[in-house]
Parts: structure tokens; sequence; C-alpha cells
């Protein structure tokens, strides 16, 4: 994917969001306030730069709910740190990498190539249906699950019977 690279941050790095990011950011608060666009808030998702942390072993990091994998995604590197220190003090001794206490490795990819190249990568490994939470530990988070107009339709949740029907692969 051009665009995509590992990078790492100190635990406590900042930055700049981009301009797509800080739509992002606006989308989500608008459907704080009661006030948001489905669409809109995609569109911004699609336009924006995310971080994905990344585990010891290399692994883009996730968790499941319902048969849902979830992998979550961070407008910033504050946000993401944010996240990493609830998981740090909630962590048995052990669970975790002991580099995520200081130093946090990530992605960084466009929400274009998340949605429509990452995610249908991942799925296509092991058929789990997979969608994407972003900034999943601030009071801002939006949800971005698989289905039609998010993710393409060959991995959308709403398009399984369509497939199943036609004789096409089942989750």
């Amino acid at each position: 994917m051009a665009g995509r690279g590992e990078r790492g941050t100190r635990m406590g790095g900042g930055g700049e969001p981009s301009t797509g990011t800080a739509q992002l950011r606006a989308q989500m608060g608008a459907f704080v306030r009661g006030e948001g666009n489905p669409q809109a808030l995609v569109e911004a998702a699609r336009g924006a730069e995310l971080l994905l942390p990344l585990l010891g072993e290399g692994a883009v990091w996730s968790a499941e709910l319902d048969g849902i994998r979830w992998l979550f995604a961070f407008t910033g590197t504050h946000e993401m740190h944010a996240f990493l220190q609830q998981k740090w003090e909630a962590a048995e001794a052990g669970e975790l990498p002991a580099e995520l206490a200081r130093y946090a490795r990530y992605l960084r990819v466009n929400g274009e190539e998340l949605l429509h190249e990452l995610l249908p990568a991942l799925v296509g490994q092991d058929r789990v249906p997979t969608g994407v939470v972003v900034d999943v530990s601030s009071g801002l988070r939006a949800f971005l699950p698989p289905v039609s107009g998010i993710v393409p339709d060959g991995i959308a949740l709403d398009q399984q019977s369509v497939a199943d029907e036609e004789g096409g692969a089942a989750w």
C-alpha cells in the first residue's frame, strides 16, 4: 500500500493532525453533539491519516466482539497513547509486550487504504468480518462497521445473505 509505513513513537509524543484528520475529528464531534451525518463521517474517515498500533509480533491491534473484529485506529499519537496507557495499566503481568510502556510501534495509513485495501486483506486471511473503531478510548470515538458504503461489498456483512443465496462464500 502506498503511503503506509511502520513508525514508532515515544509515549507522550504528539504532532498536528493532517487536514483530513482534523475533518474526521470535527465529524466525530458532530455525532457527540447529536448533529452527525453518517456519510460525512465515512468520507472524512476515508480522507484522514490514521495510526494503527502494532503488537510485539507486528500484528495490528484489534479486539473481537460478537463475531466482529474491530481494528483500533487513532487520529493522533496523543489518542493512541491514552489508549495504550489504559491497556497497560489494566493488563496482567506479561500480557503485553514490555516495550509498550515506553515506545509504541504503529502503521500510518490513510482511511481509504485502510477501508478498501487493508480490511479486505485481513478478512481474506481468516474470514472474520472486520470494522474499525477510531479513537476508542476518547469521548469522540467512532465505529465504522463492516457494512456497504463503508467497506467494499465483498466484505460487507449486509451483503452476506446475497452472496450466500448466489452460492458465494459465506462467513
